[in-house]
């Protein structure tokens, strides 16, 4: 016997998965809808791919920043945040853009199918390097012994040690 349990929409909206899956679909209708937009006045495909990815992962990246990750306790600047969530987007954009490129040209799919197949393949990549590297919550202990090692490496780095005479640090 199965049992069910009715979930909210409201509870579903509090899973990081969930968020991120929204905050995806909305990138892919603006990069659907820019990719359109730029074929119809003659951009070369890839080419308007890859814009309509990059403006789609702005979008994103402010989303997930203020709404999917919101409550993650990130000890990151935003330019690093952006850094980031950038460098391990773009291998799922590049390879995105070119599966959309080989899938029009060379297997004649529509590009909405092409598209589509891209973005299931990014969406693992794209959402298992944002929650476990780029919004990875830190904890103070993690924060004190990053801090701890930035002290020592300073200390290194001018000749001097932070150890007192009997080996414990200053």
């Amino acid at each position: 016997m199965v049992v069910y349990k009715k979930v909210s929409l409201q509870h579903l909206l509090k899973v990081d998965f969930v968020r991120f899956c929204v905050v995806g679909g909305l990138g892919f209708f603006i990069n659907l809808f820019i990719l359109t937009i730029l074929v119809r006045l003659h951009v070369p495909l890839l080419v308007a791919q890859l814009i309509g990815a990059e403006i789609a992962l702005g979008v994103n990246f402010s989303l997930h920043h203020h709404w999917t990750y919101k409550s993650k306790k990130v000890n990151k600047s935003i330019r690093k945040l952006l850094w980031q969530f950038h460098a391990t987007s773009w291998p799922a954009i590049v390879g995105s853009s070119l599966m959309v490129f080989a899938g029009v040209h060379y297997f004649n799919l529509e590009k909405i199918v092409s598209l589509t197949v891209s973005s299931v393949v990014a969406l693992i990549w794209n959402f298992s390097w944002s929650k476990f590297v780029v919004w990875k919550a830190v904890t103070t202990d993690q924060i004190e012994e990053i801090a701890d090692e930035s002290r020592d490496n300073r200390y290194r780095l001018r000749g001097v040690s932070n150890r007192g005479v009997f080996g414990r640090k200053r």
